[in-house]
């Protein structure tokens, strides 16, 4: 008996070879663009825990042009990887920053209207809440087999998949993949308490 596994869903993970010193100047950068708009737009934070969502426009914005361009030749990688066409390269189409203090989170939710979707970790203490993906074959969850207890199961075979946040750290991840954030339970205080990312969206141009 022949068996092969489709529909298979990649998510990528690298973590980006850029020192504390970058990721320090790109934290200044973005709680001095929170002071200037401190209450920020409400998309899948939740406004209760004081989570903070920047406007979509961070990829416009000159301050931020060196991540960009590191988050692009990201993309640029995986749509080489996947064979896409070279006659169309990956673009942001939006960009923001998020900062979540301890038990901020992030709601259950999916990115409509392009391609691929990431996060950039800047900033990560112990604890401050992992991102999950749920198995999109919905039909999958009408009935679920028993595996055996002591079996290595396959990835194919994970209802949901973690990722622990950490700084410099990069996923990339279908835009359609419906996704959520844990709350932040560090213990560290105040803003060293912070777990602070970048977001964005990705068609091909």
């Amino acid at each position: 008996m022949a068996t092969d596994y489709y529909f298979s869903t990649p998510i990528h993970a690298r973590d980006l070879p850029l020192d504390d010193n970058f990721n320090a100047a790109l934290l200044r950068d973005i709680r001095t663009w929170q002071a200037t708009d401190p209450h920020g737009i409400i998309r899948s934070n939740i406004p209760d825990t004081n989570g903070w969502h920047s406007p979509l426009d961070m990829h416009k914005r000159s301050g931020f042009s060196e991540i960009h361009t590191h988050i692009v030749n990201a993309c640029r990688d995986l749509f080489d990887t996947l064979h896409y066409d070279p006659q169309f390269t990956p673009v942001v189409d939006s960009m923001w920053a998020n900062i979540n203090p301890r038990h901020a989170q992030n709601r259950s939710h999916m990115h409509p209207d392009c391609l691929w979707s990431g996060v950039y970790y800047v900033q990560a203490p112990p604890d401050c809440g992992r991102i999950s993906f749920s198995d999109p074959r919905i039909q999958s969850r009408v009935i679920s087999p028993r595996y055996h207890p002591e079996a290595d199961l396959p990835l194919y075979a994970w209802p949901e998949i973690y990722f622990d946040a950490k700084a410099g750290r990069l996923i990339l991840f279908p835009a359609w993949l419906v996704h959520e954030v844990e709350p932040n339970t560090t213990t560290l205080d105040g803003e060293a308490g912070h777990r602070v990312s970048i977001s964005f969206n990705i068609y091909q141009g």
